[in-house]
């Protein structure tokens, strides 16, 4: 492990939700900015200043200029979600696997470990390992994302940590020269198209207040499970929508499905569609025939009734 790993995961080793929460709301609160002031007010209430004020700093959440601290537009809108639990760890997780994250690779290492079992993410690392993988799997149970269930001696992703988990799969393949060459020579221009048609469907979908939370996830991971990311309004939750969209014929609905895009689609479920693009003639799409479907694992790749499965390749054809 380089100096610089090691680094990282000892200060992931000290830091907890509690100590990010109080923190950001002594500097929010505070009109003292000197770093020894702050340290001061934080030692009355938490431990480990050094380790928090460096993870705040690595996500991009504090500024230490010339001794003095101050939280940046990120720490500012994760402040004033501090109070709450849940929140400030979905906040976290968000900060943890952004681009500019030191924490990416240590996240896709470990969480590359699990391997399903029945509907289970799981991971049951050998004697040797589990000191090694504690500080960071401690921070990750902390923020809810993984478990241990003692009867069985092993860890279990719970649902953030099966979408973390996805997403940790794609980054690994992004990362990957080979595949992106390979895939790059495999990408149609066909399947471009058709995602930015439904790119823009999204965003006039969710509205000008939410369209800022579409993302075009394959432009910059083009190996990526899914397509685009967006969001779907159930009551008064909002929670994440991810589609994987396919051009295909518009008399038989048939389309490929490659065994990592199933795989998401088994882990994320609900949250999970397929945008079934037909292709008009002349190259352009009939957007009004667009079958959007929830849950494909579910109601596509085990309901043989309405769907024709070929295994080797997943291939699906709606049945007429």
């Amino acid at each position: 492990m380089t100096a610089s790993l090691d680094d990282q995961f000892d200060v992931l080793g000290k830091v907890e939700t509690k100590h990010v929460q109080c923190f950001l709301s002594i500097l929010s609160q505070s009109t003292m900015r000197r770093r020894q002031f702050i340290e001061g007010s934080y030692g009355e209430q938490a431990r480990y200043f050094q380790e928090t004020l460096q993870f705040l700093k690595n996500i991009n959440w504090v500024l230490d200029q010339q001794d003095e601290l101050f939280l940046t537009s990120a720490g500012e809108s994760a402040s004033r979600q501090s109070q709450s639990d849940a929140e400030i760890r979905k906040r976290l997780t968000e900060a943890m696997i952004n681009e500019a994250s030191p924490y990416q690779e240590l996240l896709v290492e470990y969480l590359a470990q699990f391997k399903m079992a029945d509907l289970d993410l799981v991971h049951r690392p050998p004697i040797s390992d589990r000191l090694q993988e504690s500080r960071l799997r401690n921070f990750l149970m902390d923020i809810g994302l993984v478990t241990y269930r003692a009867a069985d001696d092993l860890y279990l992703l719970e649902e953030a940590g099966v979408e973390l988990y996805v997403w940790a799969i794609n980054h690994r393949r992004s990362s990957s020269h080979k595949r992106f060459e390979t895939h790059a020579q495999q990408k149609e221009e066909l399947g471009s198209r058709a995602e930015l048609v439904v790119f823009e469907y999204e965003k006039r979908r969710v509205g000008a207040e939410w369209a800022s939370r579409v993302e075009h996830i394959s432009v910059d991971s083009p190996f990526a499970c899914y397509d685009i990311k967006s969001v779907t309004f159930q009551e008064s939750k909002v929670v994440p929508r991810y589609i994987e969209v396919k051009a295909e014929p518009t008399d038989s609905h048939q389309f490929y499905w490659t065994a990592s895009e199933v795989e998401a689609a088994r882990l994320l479920r609900t949250k999970y569609f397929l945008y079934l693009l037909p292709v008009a003639q002349g190259g352009g799409f009939d957007l009004k025939r667009m079958l959007i479907v929830q849950d494909p694992f579910v109601s596509v790749y085990q309901n043989s009734q309405a769907w024709l499965i070929e295994e080797n390749i997943i291939v699906c054809r709606q049945r007429r």
